[in-house]
């Protein structure tokens, strides 16, 4: 009734009757059956990771790329693994530029409340957000660039000085141009 001969084999097939009356139960008594078929330690909800309470949702997507940061300057320390945390160190600046311009894009607001539309109609709410991959990267490139004026401002008259490598062949002009 309903089953296909394959999932008769392989599996129980329930009759339609039992299928109807599942059907019907609301969610809190589904609730209700599977809190007495399962254990609570295996629901998300019960964990000592509670990081609803330490984080807010504002900066838990900035976890992993922080830990890359963190964890790739460690790595970078030892002689042995310095090349592997270059490649951390990278994947966490990365990461974390991506998803703070994300964040950047996603939050600011297009059209203010209170804005009149071309109907007549006035917003209620902010509309936020800018849908444009050209945007994102452009200011990937400004923010980045504008880092990194500061880092070299900031290490200009300390024994860390940076000193750009002098382009000698016209080979290194045209790959970084």
């Amino acid at each position: 009734a309903g089953c296909s001969r394959r999932r008769r084999r392989r599996d129980f097939c329930p009759s339609p009757a039992p299928r109807a009356a599942a059907a019907r139960r609301s969610s809190a008594e589904m609730a209700d059956v599977d809190a007495e078929k399962h254990h609570f330690a295996l629901d998300p909800n019960h964990t000592f990771m509670v990081w609803d309470a330490v984080f807010s949702d504002t900066a838990k997507p900035f976890i992993i790329p922080i830990a890359g940061l963190i964890v790739g300057a460690v790595m970078m320390q030892v002689k042995q693994i310095a090349d592997v945390g270059k490649l951390v160190l990278y994947f966490g600046a990365q990461s974390f530029m991506n998803i703070y311009m994300g964040w950047v894009m996603r939050t600011s607001v297009t059209v203010p409340k209170g804005a009149e539309l071309p109907n007549g109609k006035e917003l209620e709410v902010d509309l936020t957000g800018c849908p444009a991959g050209f945007a994102l990267t452009a200011m990937q490139q400004v923010i980045s660039f504008v880092v990194f004026c500061i880092f070299f401002a900031s290490v200009y008259f300390t024994p860390y000085r940076y000193t750009p490598k002098k382009l000698e062949t016209w080979f290194e002009v045209f790959s970084v141009v």
